[in-house]
């Protein structure tokens, strides 16, 4: 005898597909390469933006008041985040092995005013078969990801199914847009990959490999600009801000550290 699906059985496994390995968060170019330490948060005469530095938080071990756990696979290890002092100033600890999980930073930021987007990471341990172009190796040292306001109705049917099973089955509503930087261990810096399964999420390398191990590497992003470059369009309010260190997919050991990040007006030689 044989057996028929219902429709809205097949309706559903299809949206849970759609669903899955949806990314863990919802620049001029690298300046400087190494330093003896992060960057002070806020250069002479910048205008800040509004994500909580890192510096502002205890020598504890916990995190600055405004960052958050982002999880969206629960069926993985969590990566461990906690700020710590090194060369002098408060910094955000990331390790883990086989964890994938972020810390997000709820912003209101306008990129007209302060398009400059500057951040300092460093990254101790990664695997260079790492890298966004594949799915079964897509983790990365570092990421910082930034999401931006839009008109949701914009979105393609695909999309908007997306968006309403990632809410669904995770609780977080995705932001319309995500702009993410990743340290990836292959891919040359700039360039840009759209997700597998959303256009409303890409990638930027911002960089790449491993001969800059093990320093301080201070970036700078015109995040205007990037998103126009990327997205073909001019970018809404940035609602939010988050960082990843992830290794569920190779299993290897990672470890990096982020310094603050903030939005500027100006670029930092201007």
């Amino acid at each position: 005898m044989s057996s028929t699906t219902h429709p809205r059985a097949t309706a559903d496994l299809q949206r849970r597909r759609l669903c899955i390995g949806l990314p863990a968060l919802a620049l001029g170019g690298i300046l400087g390469g190494c330093a003896s330490g992060p960057m002070a948060p806020v250069a002479a005469g910048a205008t800040p933006g509004e994500v909580v530095p890192f510096s502002s938080a205890g020598t504890d071990g916990g995190l600055p008041r405004g960052w958050t756990p982002y999880v969206m696979r629960r069926d993985l290890p969590r990566t461990q985040y906690q700020t710590c002092r090194q060369d002098g100033k408060t910094v955000l600890h990331a390790q883990g092995t086989g964890t994938s999980s972020g810390l997000q930073c709820q912003v209101d930021v306008d990129p007209e005013q302060t398009p400059w987007l500057r951040w300092q990471w460093r990254v101790n341990e990664m695997d260079a078969r790492a890298t966004i172009d594949d799915e079964d190796l897509s983790d990365t040292p570092t990421r910082i990801i930034i999401g931006f306001e839009g008109d949701l109705s914009r979105l393609s049917f695909r999309d908007r199914l997306i968006f309403e099973q990632v809410e669904l089955f995770t609780g977080h509503k995705l932001p319309f847009a995500t702009l993410m930087y990743v340290w990836d261990g292959q891919l040359p810096v700039e360039h840009v990959r759209q997700h597998d399964r959303t256009g409303r999420v890409r990638y930027l390398v911002a960089e790449s490999g491993q001969a800059q191990l093990r320093q301080w590497l201070a970036v700078e992003r015109n995040v205007m600009a990037d998103y126009e470059r990327v997205f073909g369009e001019a970018p809404g309010r940035i609602s939010s801000v988050g960082v990843l260190t992830d290794s569920d997919d190779l299993k290897s050991p990672t470890e990096a550290w982020y310094g603050d990040i903030g939005f500027f007006g100006r670029p930092v030689n201007a």
